[in-house]
């Protein structure tokens, strides 16, 4: 039996937005707001489940298919550190079709800019599979903080 050795990845994302620290931290901690653009490509992916205990020790969930590949993905992350409107650390495994694909610690950093917040989000993956997904992560996460821009842009609310 040949071991598959790990492969380990980290990048950090920083931007600055026009919004309190405390709507960009909703855009994490709010259930509501979250789905807006924590999910899968419009129209190339199906919703199957979604969850969140937003809590330390509470789990969220994701799970979802591509419609065209059929490649299921879940998303199960536990919460670690929770401090509204400055910083947030979570633990997540990533599943592809059933196989353990990845373990991720993230970590958000919010500072107030003026009138607007500085955002810094690090993840720190072990990809279990030997190859480096690095790159394709940090593009995904970087479609992801567009998404969020735009929801705080176009006053997103929490339902």
């Amino acid at each position: 039996m040949t071991e598959v050795p790990f492969f380990h990845g980290t990048f950090t994302l920083k931007r600055v937005w026009a919004a309190p620290p405390s709507r960009v931290f909703g855009a994490w901690s709010d259930p509501h707001l979250k789905a807006q653009w924590f999910t899968g490509p419009a129209e190339r992916w199906t919703l199957l489940r979604r969850s969140m205990d937003f809590r330390v020790g509470g789990l969220e969930v994701l799970e979802g298919r591509f419609n065209e590949s059929g490649l299921v993905t879940r998303f199960e992350a536990r919460f670690h550190v929770i401090e509204p409107a400055r910083r947030l650390v979570y633990a997540y495994d990533l599943h592809h079709s059933g196989r353990f694909h990845s373990v991720t610690l993230s970590s958000l950093e919010l500072e107030a800019q003026g009138e607007g917040t500085r955002v810094s989000y690090t993840e720190q993956i072990v990809f279990l599979d030997g190859k480096d997904g690095t790159a394709d992560r940090c593009h995904g996460t970087g479609i992801q903080f567009d998404m969020i821009e735009t929801t705080l842009q176009l006053g997103g609310d929490a339902q």
